[in-house]
């Protein structure tokens, strides 16, 4: 089933599947596709693509507001198109459970006071969605 997604984040996703080059996926990770999102919390989005549509991304596309997009140039790397964000699918123990669903480990700051300079980070098994193609 897939989710149901804000209008500004369809029109995000139909941005970057109407570039010149095209991702291979985009996924809907985070608070949204595990079920905790809240008033205000922001849409996360991983997308598989070749160095080429990192490229035509940071080209063509503004950075969207209310959305955080990672894209993965070459089946574990990821960047940040515009803020140069990096990371490693490896690192998060991404795993396939079918077609249109993955599990990864997630890591979240848990404030421990209301100024949130206290914490800790605690990591846990997160649930992502493919939304595109659908």
């Amino acid at each position: 089933m897939q989710p149901i997604l804000a209008p500004y984040v369809r029109t995000f996703v139909d941005s970057l599947t109407g570039l010149p080059v095209l991702p291979s996926s985009v996924w809907l990770i985070g608070s949204q596709a595990s079920g905790r999102a809240q008033a205000g919390s922001d849409t996360d989005l991983l997308v598989f693509g070749s160095s080429g549509f990192l490229a035509a991304v940071r080209a063509a596309l503004p950075q969207p507001s209310g959305i955080d997009c990672l894209v993965v140039v070459n089946g574990n790397d990821f960047e940040e198109p515009w803020q140069h964000k990096r990371g490693a699918l490896a690192r998060w123990n991404w795993v396939l459970k079918s077609a249109t669903e993955a599990q990864y480990e997630g890591t979240k700051f848990i404030a421990d006071e209301p100024d949130g300079t206290l914490g800790q980070f605690e990591t846990r098994q997160e649930r992502a969605i493919r939304i595109w193609p659908s």
